[in-house]
């Protein structure tokens, strides 16, 4: 009876040199097999498992040899947390007259956050104003319309 052979065992237990060697050997079969043969799918593949052998050994190679730490240092940051003190008759200076509108806020001179006023508040548009066009549309049904 054949003993059992797995290349993939056989390769995981090279070095790097024997790895090459393997690599060498396996694109000289690969030059001398015709294109439309199964076993040149066979030694491609095999190749394959090799190169991806040696590629894995390298890279294990460069982690061991890369001396960077894993978090990089980039310095410090000084967080500077500013809380305004009002006493409670400020506020409530101002919040009364910001909604009331009474005579303090002159007084005091405060001034009012803008909320809506006539450059930031788009005019409104009742069908008043623009009557809708329905010439030429047909029979447009008009809701609430008692018709």
């Amino acid at each position: 009876m054949a003993e059992h052979y797995d290349f993939f065992e056989k390769v995981q237990e090279m070095n790097e040199d024997k790895l090459i060697e393997e690599m060498q050997s396996l694109n000289k079969k690969l030059f001398s097999i015709r294109k439309e043969g199964g076993i040149r799918q066979q030694v491609e593949n095999m190749l394959s498992i090799v190169q991806d052998r040696y590629n894995t050994l390298l890279a294990l190679k460069r982690l061991e040899a890369d001396k960077t730490p894993d978090v990089l240092n980039i310095g410090e940051i000084e967080e500077v947390v500013v809380i305004p003190d009002y006493s409670d008759q400020e506020l409530i200076t101002y919040f009364s007259s910001f909604y009331s509108g009474d005579k303090i806020s002159s007084k005091q001179k405060l001034q009012k956050p803008v909320t809506g006023t006539a450059k930031t508040t788009p005019p409104i548009i009742t069908p008043a104003d623009r009557p809708i066009q329905t010439d030429g549309l047909g029979d447009i049904p008009v809701f609430g319309s008692k018709k």
